[in-house]
């Protein structure tokens, strides 16, 4: 048996197995491989590692603790936002993206390991002017983290808007009437942030936007000076060794960025959603209110960040300030709990809301006047979506099998949804989120 068929019968039965757990099953299986690949990474680099710390003891906490380090800094009010952001703007292309976690990851492990290197090699010549290399490089990063997030932010409050107006349009239709929608004419802005956006096409130009990301400086800070305290803890210690620490930092913060991703994109593309417009519509709504309150808030609280480093002003408003930027880890991990959170609620919310809209949508005098016309009572539904029933017939009309929108007043174009799908079960036109 020659390598390809080996390859392609393991690929099956792993396909197989991950359809046949419950929990699992729910994420893409490409998401899944890459992050099995990174557990397996993560194991065979604490594997290699403990085998040489062996014969280095002392540098055993070092190395726990730059782990640590990048753990906690995968779960940094930034990263999350950044590949949050990013993955739905990906998605919204027709995109399925399973390693925008893991090039944004990479992107700003790269600053951290040259960091690493240039001071593990340059110990003592550098350390007097780190702080003022540190500091320039600090503006520079927070000033493009803080302005890419502030202006995602902006692009998703428009969105927003564009989401409401269209959950209205199909609140006030009658069942099975919905169609897709494009919005044509935007203001000037919008299309200054769609070309910006298109720069980033493809996950693997996450790994600039990482690098700059990067520059901030506030790990790869921590990390050189982990390598500068192995130099002195352990004379004559080797460069090689000490880039264990940058590695050891990668591995961890790449895993938890790369889990991310992936749990961002399963939640966007979740198949349970597929053929429900107003349920894509409800929960996009409920995602973006979130999205918008993230990016605005760390954006705000970054570029706050930085003029109280710069300028250095005194109160207890900067104190406040100072505090927050302190304690990313902290207000990463209650962005994702409130994901969670607000999750759980609209989950709950969900079903009476939508009775309550579907039978105000019933109602509607359009829905009526078809039922008696077909003379079929009550029309069978799915979720509140009409079944094996065109609309697109009506009284003195040609019927368009629901492709032709040209005449209808009531079609406008966007790019702001998922791509839907048609009561039929075909794709409509695609408009994204």
């Amino acid at each position: 048996m020659g390598f390809p068929a080996l390859k392609n019968g393991i690929n099956r039965r792993a396909i197989a197995c991950h359809g046949r757990i419950p929990g699992l099953r729910t994420l893409p299986f490409p998401a899944v491989g890459i992050i099995v690949g990174l557990v397996f990474a993560n194991a065979i680099v604490w594997v290699a590692i403990g085998i040489l710390l062996h014969f280095h003891i002392a540098l055993v906490s070092t190395a726990v603790l730059s782990y640590t380090l990048g753990l906690r800094h995968a779960l940094d009010a930034d990263h999350i936002s950044a590949i949050d952001l990013m993955t739905r703007r990906l998605i919204a292309s027709g995109q399925r993206p399973v390693t925008v976690g893991t090039f944004f990851s990479l992107g700003h492990s790269t600053i951290v390991i040259v960091t690493s290197v240039v001071v593990a090699a340059t110990a003592s010549a550098i350390s007097s002017r780190f702080g003022a290399f540190s500091k320039i490089g600090g503006i520079i990063g927070t000033s493009v983290s803080a302005g890419f997030l502030i202006i995602l932010g902006i692009t998703n409050i428009y969105i927003l808007h564009k989401l409401v107006q269209l959950m209205r349009k199909l609140i006030a239709s009658a069942p099975g009437d919905e169609q897709s929608f494009e919005i044509k004419g935007a203001g000037c802005l919008f299309y200054l942030f769609k070309r910006m956006f298109k720069l980033i096409d493809r996950p693997w130009k996450m790994y600039p936007l990482g690098l700059l990301f990067g520059l901030g400086f506030d790990t790869s800070s921590e990390v050189a000076l982990l390598g500068i305290a192995s130099i002195q803890g352990a004379k004559g210690t080797s460069i090689w060794l000490i880039l264990i620490f940058p590695v050891l930092f990668t591995v961890g913060m790449c895993l938890l960025d790369t889990i991310d991703g992936a749990l961002m994109m399963a939640l966007y593309t979740s198949t349970a959603l597929a053929k429900d417009q107003i349920a894509i519509l409800y929960y996009s709504i409920v995602l973006t209110v979130i999205t918008v309150m993230v990016a605005m808030i760390i954006g705000f609280v970054q570029l706050l960040t930085l003029v109280l480093n710069v300028a250095q002003p005194s109160g207890k408003f900067w104190g406040g300030v100072a505090v927050a930027g302190d304690h990313y880890d902290v207000i990463g991990g209650a962005i994702c709990g409130s994901f969670v959170v607000f999750g759980g609620l609209s989950a709950l919310l969900y079903k009476p809301w939508r009775r309550r809209i579907d039978r105000r949508r019933e109602r509607h005098p359009q829905h009526q006047q078809l039922q008696n016309d077909k003379g079929l009572g009550t029309l069978p539904e799915l979720n509140g979506v009409l079944l094996d029933f065109d609309v697109s017939q009506r009284d003195g009309e040609t019927p368009t099998n629901g492709n032709d929108n040209s005449d209808n007043p009531n079609v406008f174009e966007a790019e702001i949804l998922p791509t839907f799908t048609s009561c039929h079960g075909a794709p409509s036109r695609s408009a994204v989120v």
